[in-house]
């Protein structure tokens, strides 16, 4: 289990991106906080059976860059998503204790939106 900040944040997109849920799901915090365009998650569970349901469609990732600062960490990042085609992704991540106690993330919702019309 890393226990940097960057480290953490890394870890839990890696497991992601290779459809390793249960990886990402123990690098979130029991208390996890999550502010996204669409949704919403008020349990770590609920965010956890999202990402297994979203991340399963997901067929490319592209790391663009990534950083941290102290307790906070961002990375920019596209994808290709099975139905939806490319998106761009910013995720702001803050650790507590070596989890992810928040994670905020902007993307553009107009493929999201388009789908669901």
């Amino acid at each position: 289990m890393p226990d940097d900040t960057l480290g953490v944040v890394h870890a839990y997109h890696e497991a992601w991106i290779h459809h390793d849920f249960e990886q990402a799901a123990g690098l979130l915090s029991p208390a996890l906080q999550v502010e996204v365009p669409i949704n919403d998650y008020p349990t770590k569970e609920s965010f956890v059976h999202a990402l297994t349901a979203f991340g399963g469609q997901v067929t490319r990732v592209e790391l663009l860059s990534e950083l941290s600062a102290g307790d906070e960490a961002m990375q920019l990042y596209d994808m290709e998503v099975e139905g939806l085609g490319p998106m761009r992704i910013v995720e702001h991540f803050t650790i507590a204790d070596g989890k992810i106690a928040r994670l905020r993330q902007i993307h553009d919702t107009a493929a999201l939106r388009t789908t669901a019309a």
